[in-house]
């Protein structure tokens, strides 16, 4: 049973006002008891439309009409070949296809209901995606097996579920590692349609990089929350691989009896066992023998060519090397400790990479004639919408060339003319735009089965080489004129070819190719010949893992690349009068059949209703303790509609002995987009001890508060910033009653007159710190924020209370030794408060995270003015003042579970702090009395892991010295805590 204490926090962050403490508290909420769909970004104000199949409502806007009656099609198609191994899943399946975002991506939830969202960007561009027959098939395919997976319940689970519904801690799958999660969806993903990326070449490339430089991860290690690179993909690239050989090895019936037992076990951590009995061995010994057959597959290799050579050594992402003369390049990364950025090297060797500018996400950027920077990023139009445009940059200032254009991947000839991909519903096309970005005109056709990547002038600036996928996964190098008419197919095949990049002298292209299976880098000569005509290309590199995004030098003696190693990329050259030539044989599977056109669901669309996504799916017992000491009975439930426009959560807990009955319910509205409208209304009771003038008690003073508040929001999202604005007005009406009766006639007129409240509140914040990859505290930022409160009382003149907090907090990176930067932090809060109610605020305590552990059991605060070493509230008053700062240092890398233990440690790091704070009831201007001070010193270990697999948290043990005591009661010499979350 969920307790009245585990709401609590959820209650009191929902009626602060703020919309980062209400997005704090609709996340606790989908924990607690799947208020939400995942982290869905989605236009709540759009016009939506739905569409009926046999199993699927399928939601989107007009503009995406045709890409959703495909999707329809291929998860109806899906579906059918999914049912013949997995149970199918219980109920309608919500569908949501949405354009909104320019990036590819897709998630699943089986709560509060079995619910899907895809995004129509189709992944030409994307590594590990790029192999793949119909992006929509490929997308539904996979997040509808998660939909088969995680929505099954058998047993104890079942039972459980037909009592209290759809709870997410009812749910047995959810408690799977992220591994077997994704490994199972990217495994059927290349059942059902023949791509994907099991069949693929990019994950192996993964693997065989790991095995080559000995630092293939144990099974235990396999968390999402890694920092390992490639951080969140580890799950799909070992996964997916992982149950590929289990089906491979012991039969793919054994896939479905896995999935099977694991929906029924009793204890849901127990995944050899459940793995012995459904495919007769235990995931840590078919682990082993996996390994063992990689490293007999893997044999000795070169990682990169003869005569290549790292220009960079950092790791991670170091992409898009482009050439500004000879002897320098230029390339986009994300190293992990910094933001991501441009940067420039030197191809003497001498020296390390120089940081230019940062940049909103790794992109190419191409050097323009007359100077400067040409590029394309990520930025927010609004909280919904994500779209990317292009920039330029010149002498270290920035200057935008197009709004909501969605441009990308742009390349400049020498008169400045773009060439850039632009995206629309469910696919894209090239464009030409100005120099100055004031004139977009297509160059090629927009159809959702023809896609277009990467284009590249030629060095006269008469032809354009682009990367052109068509549907059944035909990823291929084409040549077209300047007005878009295709001249030439370099390859046609099912091949991934990709990244096209001209010789200085325009006699052919270079370009990556895995047709071999390993990714090298091939050339194709160029010359004016009927389009229906491929000119074989031949291999100019040979590389143990993968060589991608060639460039030449203009001198044409060096050729650029970027390597894939065990960590990531480095970006490296090698001399082109040394690299073999030859013309590989083509792998069989190059030349499939060609795949049908795409069936489209038929039917007609009516308008979006959210009811019945929107009616409660499962319900939580509470159990509380009344005012008056006894126990409450109750239940709390919550619904939100798949595509955001209405959430809610109602709670009520019923008093059989003293009818204190208590409740409350929220409610969010989003369907104006912007503002985002919240209600509140509650009831609850408190009980008072009434004493005489020698403090002997002589009854009970019971109250009940309703109270009632609406509030709006605006909220301005962008990448490197935030800001949201709450104004809101609250309406509370009080009631008094004593024990025995008479007394209340002998209290204050007051508590006879059930007074009313009237308030106005308001709050606002902004912020623009960083957090790279390998961070251990935000960096390099300022926080702010302020929220107030001012109440007046019926029938009363002026003003009867206000309340204000305010706090700031600053970071700064420190560029030492360590995986991650150390970081000066430093926090400065404060609060005033005046009216009738004294000890407005506590000072004392240690803040934390609220944690959820398991239902009934929430452990940790945050706390607004927590000073360490000393108990919470150690101090009151009507205003207050606490301050501190830390050192934080980063310790070690872990990156290791144990087995298949559901835990995993990432990193370590250290913080040396001092707070200090203080509370009284003077007026503000006064000085804050000295005596009342509470300072304190310490040390804190932080442990960055993961529950449940994959579920990051911070874990703080610290010790805490008083070293001034201003307290009331007294604080312990030293004090040693654990906490969940960072400090501030």
């Amino acid at each position: 049973m969920i307790s009245r204490a585990q709401w609590r926090p959820v209650r009191r962050l929902l009626l602060s006002g703020g919309v980062l403490r209400r997005v704090l508290a609709m996340a606790a909420l989908v924990v607690l008891s799947a208020a939400g769909c995942g982290a869905q970004a989605l236009v709540p104000n759009g016009r939506w439309r739905t569409i009926r199949t046999a199993h699927f409502d399928v939601h989107f806007t007009p503009d995406v009409e045709e890409t959703a009656r495909r999707a329809a099609a291929a998860a109806e198609r899906a579906y059918s070949l999914l049912s013949a191994e997995l149970r199918p899943p219980r109920g309608r399946v919500d569908l949501v296809v949405a354009d909104n975002v320019d990036y590819t991506n897709g998630f699943a939830t089986p709560v509060p209901s079995n619910r899907i969202v895809i995004y129509a960007q189709p992944p030409v561009s994307v590594l590990s995606l790029r192999f793949y027959d119909d992006w929509t098939a490929l997308v539904v395919s996979h997040e509808l097996t998660h939909i088969f997976h995680l929505d099954r319940a058998r047993g104890i689970w079942g039972a459980a579920q037909r009592i209290f519904g759809r709870s997410p801690w009812l749910m047995p799958n959810l408690y799977a590692p992220a591994w077997l999660t994704e490994g199972l969806a990217t495994y059927f993903e290349s059942r059902v349609t023949n791509a994907g990326r099991v069949q693929g070449t990019h994950e192996r490339m993964i693997v065989r990089a790991s095995m080559l430089e000995g630092a293939l991860p144990g099974l235990g290690d396999l968390s999402g929350a890694t920092s390992r690179y490639p951080g969140g993909e580890i799950p799909y690239v070992y996964g997916s691989l992982f149950v590929d050989f289990l089906a491979r090895t012991h039969g793919p019936a054994g896939i479905g009896r896995l999935v099977e037992r694991t929906s029924g076990a009793l204890l849901p951590f127990s995944y050899n066992r459940q793995a012995r009995r459904s495919l007769g061995i235990s995931f840590n010994r078919a682990w082993r023998e996996w390994r063992d057959s990689l490293r007999a597959d893997s044999g000795a290799a070169a990682l990169a060519s003869p005569g290549w050579r790292d220009l960079t050594r950092e790791g991670r992402l170091a992409l898009f090397p482009r050439w500004t003369d000879s002897s320098t390049l230029l390339f986009a990364a994300s190293n992990g400790r910094e933001t991501p950025a441009a940067y420039r090297v030197s191809t003497s060797g001498q020296g390390s990479a120089r940081r230019l500018s940062r940049r909103n996400g790794v992109d190419a950027n191409s050097p323009l004639v007359a100077g400067g920077l040409l590029f394309a990023q990520l930025e927010f139009e609004d909280p919904y919408r994500i779209r990317s445009d292009l920039y330029v940059e010149r002498d270290g200032r920035v200057r935008r060339l197009t709004h909501a254009a969605r441009l990308a991947e742009p390349d400049a000839r020498a008169d400045g003319e773009i060439v850039a991909v632009r995206g629309s519903a469910g696919t894209n096309s090239l464009v030409r735009v100005a120099a100055d970005g004031r004139r977009i005109a297509p160059i090629t056709g927009v159809s959702p089965d023809t896609q277009w990547a990467e284009p590249r002038w030629s060095p006269r600036g008469d032809l354009i080489a682009a990367t052109r996928w068509t549907r059944g996964g035909y990823a291929d190098i084409v040549v077209l004129d300047s007005l878009g008419r295709l001249l030439a197919e370099l390859t046609h095949d099912r091949a991934v070819d990709a990244s096209p990049s001209w010789m200085p002298d325009g006699s052919g292209v270079l370009f990556s190719s895995d047709r071999t299976g390993t990714t090298d880098i091939y050339f194709a000569p160029v010359a004016t010949v009927p389009a229906s005509r491929v000119v074989p290309p031949r291999r100019v590199t040979r590389a143990a893992t993968g060589l991608f995004n060639p460039a030449v030098a203009p001198d044409g003696r060096s050729l650029a690349a970027v390597r894939f190693g065990a960590d990531g990329w480095r970006v490296g050259i090698t001399p082109l009068d040394t690299i073999d030539a030859d013309m590989p044989a083509a792998s069989p599977d190059l030349d499939a059949a060609p795949l049908p056109p795409a069936e489209r669901a038929a039917g007609r669309s009516r308008a979006f209703s959210p009811w019945r996504t929107l009616r409660p799916y499962s319900w939580a017992p509470l159990l509380g303790e009344t005012a008056s000491g006894g126990t409450s009975f109750g239940a709390a439930t919550n619904g939100r509609d798949v595509i955001g426009r209405h959430s809610y959560v109602i709670e009520a807990l019923a008093d059989p002995r003293r009818h204190d009955h208590e409740g409350y319910v929220t409610y969010r509205y989003a369907g104006l987009g912007q503002p985002v409208l919240d209600l509140d209304i509650e009831q609850d009771w408190q009980r008072l001890t009434v004493v005489d003038t020698a403090h002997r008690p002589v009854g009970v003073l019971r109250r009940r508060a309703r109270a009632a508040g609406l509030s709006a929001t605006l909220s301005r999202p962008r990448v490197r910033t935030s800001s949201y604005v709450t104004l809101g007005a609250e309406l509370e009406a009080r009631e008094y009653v004593t024990e025995p009766a008479p007394l209340l006639g002998k209290l204050d007129a007051f508590f006879r007159g059930a007074p009313r409240y009237r308030a106005l509140v308001g709050s606002a914040g902004w912020s623009n710190t960083q957090r790279p990859a390998l961070a251990i505290s935000p960096e390099d930022g300022i926080s702010v924020g302020a929220g107030t409160r001012v109440r007046w009382l019926t029938g009363e003149a002026g003003v009867y209370s206000r309340s204000t907090t305010a706090g700031v907090t600053l970071y700064k990176s420190l560029d030492l030794p360590g995986f991650a930067h150390h970081v000066l932090a430093a926090r400065l809060a404060g609060g005033y408060a005046d009216g009738p109610a004294a000890g407005e605020f506590g000072v004392g305590g240690t803040s934390g995270t609220p944690l959820s552990v398991v239902p009934g059991l929430t452990l940790g605060e945050r706390r607004t003015f927590g000073v360490r070493g000393f108990p919470a509230d150690a101090r009151t008053g009507r205003r207050a003042l606490v301050t501190s700062v830390e050192y934080r240092a980063p310790l070690a890398r872990v990156g290791r579970g144990y087995n298949l233990w559901p835990v995993f440690l990432d990193r370590t790091s250290v913080a040396l702090f001092g707070d200090a704070g203080t509370a009284d009831d003077a007026r503000i201007g006064e000085p804050f009395r000295g005596a009342a001070w509470l300072v304190s010193a310490g040390a804190e270990l932080n442990l960055d892991a993961a529950l449940q697999y994959d579920v990051p948290y911070r874990f703080r043990l610290g010790v805490a010295v008083p070293v001034r005591d201003g307290s009331l009661t007294g604080a312990k010499r030293l004090t040693v805590y654990a906490r969940a979350g960072a400090s501030f």
